[in-house]
């Protein structure tokens, strides 16, 4: 029967020291380390959100509509695609950051694993701010019971029962937009040819997980445009802030432990332990 199995480790790991395998950030990254991590550009494109969102808003019934009616959304192959799109934004980027983890620590990848553990902060930096801006706008789904798109209460999405009133902005959307610019930043260091494609795949991914949502009637049209943008900065963020603490806390802890399969166990080793 297969087990779990904790090893305390030789001498000679104790005494191995911690270091990533990063390219310079120095040499490659967009953004300096003293430059602030809300800039000129994160301005634009937050103003670039808000216009978007003004823009689309009236349209927000007719795009219902359109996505709702039956020739559309009575198609078996786009309800699969929209439900597994769904999970694309939900848990998909937390199950991914995990298993990037696993795998970089079992093959002893340091930049597989740094990559789960940057994926998994970014998109949950991204929803921890789009569920605070929900909880503010407090603007009822559509598939609720309202009968304006624009049915925003401030704060209600706080309150107790709050599930048909956190539309605004999508969730999914952030999570999305996190996870393709994290990938998409990283893989640009790492491998800048292979950015020319991962980069669009990425980003065309995440869209049409924000249009899923509106094929499922869960958001507005224009509850997409800030939850992209927030999705990207905080993708931004994560990353510019993991280049240049690459020995931060969190790092330190989780590139301690090595996960070594074998044929029937599966043995955790960490210096720490050692400590201990």
């Amino acid at each position: 029967m297969a087990g779990i199995g904790l090893a305390r480790p030789g001498v000679a790991m104790c005494q191995d020291t911690l270091a990533l395998h990063l390219p310079d950030s120095s040499a490659h990254s967009t953004t300096s380390s003293g430059e602030r991590l809300f800039g000129k550009a994160d301005v634009l494109a937050f103003t670039g959100a808000a216009v978007a969102t003004a823009a689309i808003a009236p349209f927000d019934r007719t795009v219902q509509r359109a996505m709702q009616a039956r020739d559309v959304h009575d198609v078996g192959a786009l309800h699969t695609t929209a439900n597994a799109l769904a999970f694309v934004g939900g848990p998909g980027p937390f199950v991914g950051g995990g298993l990037l983890y696993v795998v970089g620590r079992t093959t002893n990848s340091e930049r597989a694993a740094t990559l789960g553990v940057t994926l998994t902060e970014g998109v949950t930096f991204a929803a921890v701010l789009n569920g605070l801006v929900k909880g503010f706008s407090g603007r009822e789904l559509p598939n609720a019971t309202t009968k304006d798109p624009g049915d925003f209460s401030f704060g209600r999405g706080f309150h107790d029962r709050n599930g048909a009133f956190v539309s605004f902005p999508s969730g999914h959307t952030a999570a999305s937009f996190a996870a393709a610019t994290v990938v998409s930043e990283e893989v640009r260091v790492w491998n800048p040819s292979a950015a020319s494609v991962v980069t669009p795949t990425a980003y065309s991914l995440a869209t049409l997980v924000a249009i899923s949502r509106l094929y499922q009637n869960l958001h507005w049209a224009s509850d997409l445009p800030l939850g992209a943008a927030i999705g990207v900065w905080s993708g931004k963020t994560v990353v510019h802030w993991q280049r240049h603490h690459p020995s931060n806390w969190l790092i330190r802890q989780l590139l301690d432990i090595s996960i070594i399969p074998s044929r029937n166990r599966l043995t955790i080793t960490s210096s720490s332990l050692e400590a201990r």
